[in-house]
């Protein structure tokens, strides 16, 4: 029985006040211990069977393949709205082209029914196993592979499915819907694939439903470039990947930047695979189990994710094509994420606003305490924020990657998945079904063309890239004023104490260890104490401004710079 998730509140948007801000000081205490956050569990997600809610209808006609034509490009263009074309047990050596809408193509065995890309030496030559470029075309039960492009390729269609398929060894994606609305993938597997195993790209609102699938071996479990809307991704595994589910925006598809999907439910783990085929995009993100590479809008919850060798949950930027994005209005929570190499949740610098995290059982955060510094529904998080560590990383990966030594394992020779990663359909004599096999309401019915409820509005220049704009100036100065000055003042604390504690003459040896080990190891409360205990040399003033009016005036601009940059938004 599958248990029924309850959707979380809606996280109002934060009111700024004086009294939030302040607590940014006593934040930093434990920020410079290096303390991680932690909350509460998530729910771990898993396959289970579902009752049908797909309402039936019988098939004009069945073709069959190849009692009735010899070859399924024959069939399909035989067929009309309404056939079914069912695929008896074989090898079939085609590259299929589906121009008729309303047609059901299906395999009597999903391992037994092959389409294979390769010629008579075993050289893959052809492009897709299936390209379809029809409205409403569902296929089910059969496998693709050794293609040098796609294994099922919807594109510019409205109304696709595909169930209980099987793509490995394919040198481009999977199963991919581009510029495709109101479709669905389920019951599938992908493998081999140095791109991504599962792709729905370029489209919103994409009315589109991910459900109980599994992706591995692959560049990136999941691409979704420039796609959301009612793009909702769950109940499904992914794992052995470079990467794991990773929406993003990229200027080289149209409708950027990516926006409003829903990541709920999945597990995702081990997406640390140095020997998957990867293009050097891809290869990028190694380690990340969930990346919103500047995403904007989207929903992350309810999601297990562990083992990841670098981020479990990273929230961060991108660079397409000499522009800058940056992540907004992002909500993490709920999720359970550990083991992870560097951290269980981080939020990259430079970023833009309202990316909020609460509620998720994490032990590790970039920066540290990010649920309490970027809480969901507290004015912090307008501030933006972030760690460069991350940024850093990845972009020094990309330079790599991009250069001459850059190998990666070949996509042609990967073993073909286990049986048990692969069950066939239950039944094969099933009538024609829907394009959705659950309740899913289209975008049309929902607000906000279906970004998720969960997740602040935001204003349009929230989804341009940075450039010399009142909003990036803003954002640049929040980051500076509410993030980096703190850290700076911080470091002044120390370096001045310790200096004047080196330097002065009535001190013993032991105790100027003894202050200058206070000032180090007690972060905050240290250096304060020995302003105005260790009887320093400077004026009461300088004590007094560096503690006291440097922490308020650096509020007290935050504050204003919030304040002001809700009206560019």
């Amino acid at each position: 029985m599958r248990r029924v998730i309850v959707s979380p509140p809606v996280h109002p948007p934060g009111h700024a006040s004086l009294l939030a801000l302040v607590t940014l000081l006593a934040t930093l205490v434990i920020m410079a211990s290096g303390a991680g956050s932690a909350s509460a569990i998530a729910a771990t997600p898993r396959t289970a069977a579902r009752a049908s809610t797909t309402t039936h209808a019988t098939f004009n006609r069945t073709i069959h393949v190849p009692a009735d034509f010899p070859t399924i490009q024959a069939a399909v263009n035989a067929a009309r709205a309404g056939d079914l074309v069912l695929i008896a047990r074989g090898v079939y050596h085609e590259a299929v082209d589906v121009k008729t809408a309303g047609i059901t193509i299906r395999g009597e065995d999903r391992m037994g029914v092959e389409l294979d890309g390769r010629d008579a030496s075993g050289k893959p030559v052809l492009s897709n196993g299936f390209y379809v470029e029809a409205n409403d075309v569902i296929i089910e039960n059969m496998t693709a592979h050794h293609y040098v492009g796609n294994g099922f390729f919807w594109k510019g269609v409205t109304g696709y499915r595909g169930s209980y398929l099987t793509a490995y060894d394919l040198g481009d994606y999977g199963i991919y819907a581009r510029s495709s609305t109101k479709g669905e993938f389920d019951h599938s597997y992908a493998s081999g694939s140095p791109d991504a195993g599962f792709y729905i790209g370029e489209c919103f609102p994409c009315d589109a439903l991910i459900t109980e699938v599994r992706s591995e071996w692959n560049g990136l479990g999941y691409s979704g470039t420039n796609a959301g809307g009612n793009l909702v991704i769950k109940y499904s595994i992914w794992t052995k990947n470079a990467a794991g589910i990773v929406p993003n925006t990229l200027l080289t598809e149209g409708l950027a930047p990516q926006r409003g999907v829903t990541l709920r439910d999945n597990e995702v783990f081990d997406n640390n695979n140095e020997e998957a085929p990867a293009f050097p995009d891809e290869r990028t993100v190694l380690g990340v189990g969930i990346g919103l590479m500047a995403g904007d809008q989207n929903y992350v919850a309810h999601n297990y994710v562990h083992d990841q060798g670098l981020y479990g949950i990273l929230v961060g930027g991108i660079i397409t094509q000499g522009q800058f994005f940056v992540a907004a209005n992002n909500v993490v929570e709920q999720n359970t994420i550990k083991n992870s190499g560097v951290a269980d949740l981080a939020l990259s610098a430079p970023t833009g606003p309202g990316n909020c995290f609460a509620d998720n059982k994490a032990l590790t955060t970039l920066p540290p305490l990010l649920e309490v510094t970027h809480a969901c529904g507290a004015p912090l998080p307008a501030i933006g924020g972030g760690d460069m560590a991350p940024t850093l990383l990845l972009y020094a990966r990309d330079s790599y990657n991009g250069g001459p030594k850059y190998t990666s394992h070949d996509w042609r020779t990967l073993p073909a998945p286990p049986a048990d990663v692969q069950p066939n359909m239950p039944d094969v004599s099933a009538p024609r079904g829907d394009i959705f096999t659950e309740p899913f309401p289209l975008a049309a019915s929902l607000t906000r063309n279906g970004v998720p409820p969960q997740v602040p509005s935001g204003g349009p220049s929230m989804l341009q890239p940075l450039g010399f704009t009142a909003y990036t100036i803003f954002q640049i100065l929040l980051a500076l004023f509410g993030n980096f000055l703190f850290f700076t003042l911080y470091a002044a604390w120390v370096a001045i104490a310790l200096w004047e504690i080196a330097h002065r003459d009535d001190l013993s040896g032991g105790a100027r260890l003894g202050w200058g080990a206070l000032v180090i190891a007690i972060p905050i409360l240290g250096p304060i104490v020995y302003y105005f205990a260790g009887k320093s040399k400077l004026t009461r003033g300088v004590r007094l401004g560096l503690v006291v009016g440097a922490p308020l005036l650096l509020i007290a601009v935050t504050v204003a710079l919030v304040l002001l940059s809700t009206q560019v938004q």
